[in-house]
């Protein structure tokens, strides 16, 4: 699947205009969600996801494919990828929150490739992705594939559609201060591992300080090999772009800010953390 999009930025202090403007144009009130991300890497060798032992059996013949597109990938190049679960505020967090059975909970594992080179549109932003929806135990996918926890942010995203275009205004936020996380190059110690809780959300620290929202317009192309469907894709949203003129301020975004591909040198954990 190929993931088209524009990106902006909004202040905090003007979300609510933004949150209208977006919801005039598709006619709805935003979708609420918040997702509990885990980030996992790769193995400095890449052997993709050859072991299979946790899986869940039988594979369902509509995403057999897709565990096939993911392991052809994640064999060429060592990355980062992703669990997600949604959770709820007051269920999931906080002193009475209950913690996650990683084993039963269902949760999305997410690959995203280096984006394309920057190409006659600049505006656009556009990579290869695999989602796999309703996956069991994949913690345990990860480990048995040499793959490392890494660290873990909390995702609130609020969601607009149009017709098949996605709006999405997003915020990240970590579990402690930023000052408190130290290279992993210099961690003594075990295993990194998962939270057992998650704090409550009034203490969940921004990712950025400045507490702005990402607005994200994106267009999904199942089938990434075909050119027509990819431009088509690519038009729509920059009539989109157009008609948001002088109301967002769409960026250029550096390739390099979403590469999640494994480089030989540690990153911090905010730094890896921004890189989705």
């Amino acid at each position: 699947m190929y993931e088209i999009f524009l990106t902006a930025f909004v202040e905090d202090a003007d979300y609510d205009a933004a949150c209208s403007v977006v919801g005039g144009l598709c006619s709805m009130k935003p979708w609420e969600s918040i997702y509990r991300i885990l980030y996992f890497q790769g193995p400095s060798r890449p052997t993709g996801l050859s072991n299979q032992s946790s899986i869940e059996k039988p594979i369902r013949k509509n995403v057999a494919p897709l565990w096939k597109e993911l392991h052809q990938n994640l064999s060429r190049l060592s990355f980062v990828v992703q669990a997600k679960y949604e959770i709820v505020k007051d269920r999931d967090m906080g002193i009475s929150g209950k913690p996650i059975e990683f084993k039963t909970t269902p949760g999305i594992l997410r690959w995203a490739d280096f984006p394309d080179p920057p190409s006659s549109k600049p505006l656009l932003t556009q990579r290869k992705m695999v989602e796999l929806w309703e996956q069991r135990d994949i913690p345990s996918i990860l480990y048995d594939n040499n793959y490392t926890f890494k660290g873990e942010s909390i995702e609130e995203v609020h969601r607009f559609y149009r017709d098949d275009i996605e709006f999405s205004f997003t915020r990240q936020y970590l579990f402690k201060h930023v000052a408190e996380y130290t290279p992993l190059e210099s961690r003594q110690g075990g295993d990194l591992q998962p939270a057992q809780s998650i704090p409550a959300w009034d203490s969940l620290t921004p990712l950025d300080m400045q507490r702005r929202w990402i607005l994200k317009i994106s267009s999904h192309v199942t089938q990434d090999n075909k050119p027509d469907e990819i431009r088509a894709a690519q038009d729509r949203l920059m009539s989109i772009r157009s008609e948001l003129e002088g109301i967002f301020d769409f960026k250029v975004i550096d390739r390099k800010v979403h590469d999640t591909r494994v480089s030989q040198q540690q990153q911090p954990i905010p730094a890896l953390l921004r890189k989705v």
